[in-house]
């Protein structure tokens, strides 16, 4: 059940963090016509598609490491044996966890202190405090997946199984990687 909600949980993250950035992009490509072919620029278009894209990244940083996609050196862990391999998920989503909620109490007092003195962004004019809710919220669901990983590895450690992140992806990635017209 924790599996299917983190899935369904990670399906609408990725989907309405790709609407930020699609709209993000088209923004900045919007902005780059009106600049150059129209000699005409709206202050706000910058600002507005950097906000939308530090959204879409902090928004998808949990279920990123969930499926192992943040940049990793893995030349000491992809010799690693199952139990070895599953304590070291653990340790790696426990070190998440606590960086996450470090920063996730950090970005909610820079909220708070936002709010408090009523900042207003440059160009649009609106509370700062609303594009800087991004960091709280963003950590929060990186300490939810986190949650959600070491759930698993205490899981496969205590059952012997060693589904992971990595090894759910592999055959959908080995597939891809061996078909013969290279698509």
């Amino acid at each position: 059940m924790l599996q299917r909600l983190s899935d369904i949980l990670e399906k609408i993250l990725f989907f309405v963090a790709g609407a930020g950035l699609m709209t993000s992009v088209g923004l900045a490509f919007a902005a780059v016509i009106m600049r150059y072919i129209f000699n005409f620029s709206l202050e706000w278009v910058e600002e507005a598609a950097r906000y939308l894209a530090l959204f879409a990244a902090f928004l998808v940083a949990g279920p990123v490491l969930r499926d192992g996609g943040h940049v990793a050196l893995d030349l000491l862990t992809s010799g690693l044996e199952r139990v070895a391999r599953q304590v070291h998920r653990l340790a790696v989503n426990a070190i998440a966890l606590v960086v996450g909620a470090a920063i996730f109490v950090w970005g909610m007092r820079l909220m708070l202190d936002t709010m408090e003195f009523g900042l207003l962004t440059g160009s649009l004019q609106f509370p700062q405090w609303l594009p800087y809710s991004i960091v709280p919220l963003g950590m929060a669901f990186l300490v939810l997946f986190s949650f959600f990983e070491i759930m698993a590895a205490v899981d496969a450690l205590r059952t012997g199984r060693t589904t992971t992140a990595h090894s759910r992806a592999e055959p959908q990635r080995l597939a891809e990687a061996t078909r013969p017209d290279g698509a």
